[in-house]
C-alpha cells in the first residue's frame, strides 16, 4: 500500500501509475529542457520538426503547468521515487554501442551489404579499434565509483 489513506491504491495500482507519471515526467523536463536551451544538433543527428525559440514563451508555462499538476498528484497519491542508475545506464548504452561498432568492420556485419572497397576495409579495420579504445577507457571510468565530491543529480 502506498503513504496515503485518503486515497489507497493496491502496489500493482501504484506501480502502474507511478511508471506512467514517471514516462510523461521525463518527456515534460525533456521538453522543458530543449525549450530552455534550444535545440543542439550532433554530427550524425540533425533534429528536424524542432520547436522554435518564439514557441518557447507559449509552450514553457504549459509544460510547467503540467509539471505542477504531475507533482501534486503525485504527493498526494503517496507515490514513490522511482531511482534511476545514471552511470550504470549510460555505461550500458556505451557497452552495447561498442559492441556494434564491431558489426561495421568489413569481415563482420557489414559485409553482408555487399563488398567493401579495399581502401574502405583498411581505415575500418584501422580505425573502428582505436575508437573503441577510447569508448571503452570512458566505460571504464564510469564504473569506477564517482567521486565524493562531485555534485549529485
Amino acid at each position: 500500500m502506498n503513504a496515503s489513506e485518503t486515497l489507497p491504491l493496491n502496489e500493482s495500482q501504484q506501480r502502474h501509475i507511478a511508471v506512467a507519471l514517471a514516462a510523461l515526467e521525463k518527456h515534460l523536463a525533456e521538453l522543458r529542457e530543449r525549450l530552455e536551451r534550444g535545440p543542439v544538433n550532433l554530427r550524425l543527428t540533425h533534429y528536424e520538426d524542432g520547436i522554435s525559440a518564439g514557441e518557447a514563451p507559449s509552450l514553457l508555462p504549459a509544460v510547467r503547468a503540467a509539471e505542477t499538476q504531475l507533482q501534486k498528484m503525485a504527493d498526494e497519491l503517496g507515490l514513490p521515487v522511482q531511482n534511476e542508475p545514471v552511470r550504470r545506464a549510460v555505461a550500458v548504452g556505451l557497452e552495447v554501442a561498442s559492441i556494434n561498432l564491431y558489426e561495421c568492420q568489413p569481415d563482420s556485419g557489414l559485409a553482408g551489404y555487399g563488398q567493401v572497397a579495399p581502401a574502405t576495409a583498411d581505415y575500418l579495420e584501422r580505425e573502428i579499434p582505436k575508437l573503441d579504445a577510447v569508448v571503452r577507457s570512458l566505460i571504464v571510468l564510469l564504473q569506477a565509483p564517482a567521486p565524493k565530491d562531485a555534485d549529485k543529480q
